[in-house]
Formats: C-alpha cells, sequence, structure tokens
C-alpha cells in the first residue's frame, strides 16, 4: 500500500443537537505527514474497512442535490487541490449531520492511496475513546485518547479508476443500523451514495465467492454439491417469496459450523456483494442438480454442465451428450463393446 495523501477534519456536534448550526466544522489547512504513525493506523483502519463493508454503489447523477461528485471530480479529472477538496467536502458531511439527532462529531478522515495497482479514496468519519497510557519517563499512568477504529460506522471506499471508467459498482461503504435505525445513512447521502441493487451482479458475486470458498476449504465433490444444492433451495424459496437474499442467513446455510465463515471470506477477497440481494434466477439456477434414474441408468449433473457444454440434448436423435469422459471410463466401455461375454461374467 501506498499513501499518496491523508488529511483529517474535525466536526464538532452534540449528540441530542439538530438543526442549522448544530454541526461545526474544524479544519486543517496541510496534508498529514506520511509517517509510520499514520501508516499504523491506514493499516488498521483498511483492515476493519474490509471486514465491515455491506454494501456497493454508485453516485446519485443529481449534482444539483448531491454536490461530492463534482467536487470529486475537480480534484481527480481536473486536477483541483487535495487539501481544498477535502474541506469542502468536510462541509458537506457537517450539513447532512445536522439534520441527525443523535448522531455526534468526529475527525473525518479522506484518504487517497494506491493497492494492487488500482487508485482508491476513503471517506471515513472517526470517533475517539477513552482510554489509559503510561509516561515512560515517570512509569505513571495518565488518561490517553485514541481512534476507536474497532467501531468504524460511517467510512465509504471508491475505486477511482472504475469511477473513472463508469465500471460499475466503483464504490462500497459500510451500512450501520442501531435500534432498527440507520445510523450511517446522513453520511452516505452526504457523499451522494446510491446503492448499486443490479440482481445479476451481486448473485454472480455471490456464486464466484462461493466456488472460490468450497476451494478453500478443500471440501470433497460431494460436500460441494450438497452445498450448491443448499444454497440453489435457500435462493429459490426467497425467490419466490419476493424477498432479498440475506448474505449472513446464506453464511449460516452454507457452513452452520462456522456461521460467519462464508461472509467473511466474501469481504476480506474483496467480491462484490451487498448484504442484502434480489436473487437473480437465471444465475443461482446453475447452482441445480438435475438427478433422474430410468431402467437401471442413473444420470446426475449440475446445470452448470449444461451452460459449459459438458453435458447436451441431441434433439434431432434424442440423445444424452456428455463430452470430455475420462479415458478409463472409455477404455472400459470399448472393451465391453468388443467382448460381452466377459461383463457377463463379472
Amino acid at each position: 500500500m501506498n499513501i499518496r495523501e491523508a488529511i483529517l477534519h474535525r466536526i464538532e456536534k452534540d449528540k441530542n443537537a439538530s438543526g442549522a448550526g448544530s454541526a461545526h466544522s474544524v479544519l486543517r489547512d496541510v496534508r498529514l505527514p506520511v509517517d509510520p504513525r499514520l501508516e499504523r493506523t491506514v493499516a488498521e483502519i483498511l483492515r476493519i474497512y474490509s471486514r465491515s463493508t455491506s454494501g456497493y454503489g454508485i453516485f446519485d447523477a443529481r449534482e444539483n442535490l448531491y454536490r461530492f461528485p463534482v467536487l470529486l471530480s475537480d480534484y481527480i479529472v481536473r486536477g483541483g487541490d487535495f487539501v481544498g477538496f477535502t474541506r469542502e467536502a468536510t462541509h458537506l458531511i457537517a450539513a447532512r449531520m445536522e439534520s441527525e439527532t443523535f448522531s455526534t462529531g468526529g475527525y473525518a478522515l479522506f484518504l487517497r492511496y494506491s493497492y494492487q495497482d488500482r487508485d482508491w479514496l476513503l471517506v471515513a468519519m472517526l470517533k475517539l475513546k477513552p482510554g489509559t497510557g503510561v509516561n515512560e519517563q515517570t512509569i505513571e499512568l495518565s488518561d490517553t485518547l485514541s481512534f476507536d477504529i474497532d467501531h468504524l460506522h460511517e467510512a465509504a471506499r471508491i475505486d477511482l479508476g472504475k469511477w473513472s471508467g463508469n465500471v460499475q459498482p466503483y464504490l462500497s461503504f459500510i451500512k450501520k443500523r442501531s435500534g432498527g435505525e440507520d445510523v450511517s445513512r446522513y453520511f452516505r447521502e452526504a457523499l451522494g451514495c446510491t446503492e448499486y441493487t443490479d440482481s445479476r451482479h451481486n448473485t454472480e458475486q455471490m456464486r464466484k465467492a462461493l466456488e472460490a470458498y468450497c476451494d478453500h476449504e478443500t471440501w470433497a465433490m460431494d460436500r460441494k454439491r450438497d452445498v450448491r444444492r443448499r444454497v440453489y433451495e435457500y435462493c429459490d424459496a426467497k425467490e419466490k417469496a419476493g424477498e432479498p437474499v440475506n448474505l449472513t442467513a446464506l453464511s449460516v446455510v452454507i457452513n452452520d459450523q462456522e456461521p460467519e465463515a462464508f461472509s467473511a471470506f466474501v469481504r476480506e477477497s474483496g467480491y462484490e456483494v451487498g448484504e442484502t440481494f434480489k436473487p437473480h434466477k437465471a444465475t443461482y439456477t446453475r447452482f441445480k442438480r438435475i438427478q433422474r434414474q430410468f431402467g437401471s441408468v442413473k444420470v446426475s449433473f449440475d446445470v452448470q454442465d449444461l451452460i459449459d457444454g459438458r453435458v447436451d440434448y441431441d434433439d434431432a436423435n434424442g440423445y444424452l451428450v456428455i463430452s470430455n469422459l475420462p479415458h478409463d471410463l472409455i477404455d472400459e466401455i470399448k472393451k465391453l463393446k468388443e467382448d460381452p461375454s466377459e461383463h457377463a461374467a463379472n
């Protein structure tokens, strides 16, 4: 990871205050120095962020209502000043915060960094937590304040390369609820985030993540097939009920012995799967397994085998066609066709 630019601004607001003027911005004039202290803090923030991401989105196109994308374009596309961009963006966050009675102030972190040849911008609201430290000279205990990174509730990250090319979704965010209320909504509105609800994209990302997770767990083929079946049945039940798939609940369906393992794998591996999404039937049907018995013949294969062409149906002749048979099976069939008495003897 390479930190390119970073800065902090403070927003002051009492918890029970609301209305115009209830939030006040205290702004820096210069960037933060890129030193080991910042690098350690950023590394921890990004670790928590990747684990906590719960949604993906794009910017609202109504520029007269949502100014953050305009400010971002001035900064990235037109080469504007980073400090000026972040100061204006902090005012936007503070203005939205004024409408939330129970929101409190904090520190707005703006971080531009590169990682794995990709350009990123992270915006996060950081809170302080009290603690106890020690004076190394006097060995006396003292009160301290530090960032409460473990409880990161308001943050969003933009893939600047995808955003520039309008490859959707190009931003992700943390969405937190408390007492039934979406406590981070004001923050997303300040940045103009619109949740990306494309059914096909979310379901396809989930499908790819499941295949990778099964390989990561080195599960045997029988277990993989059983998991695919359960995922198909869960998604199909949700689709028929008109309800969304819930990633947390799906994680339990996949591995009830480690109920959070799959959802954690999705986040840590960077798959773009929303916490809830509408199941896309044509995509999740690939998990279905076709099984039939007629006479002494048993047939069983995944729908994915049909899609990939490993199994096909010859409509003209009424044949089931199976491609890429293993050589030992081919050899056995050929031997039995040449000398059927050998099979009868066995």
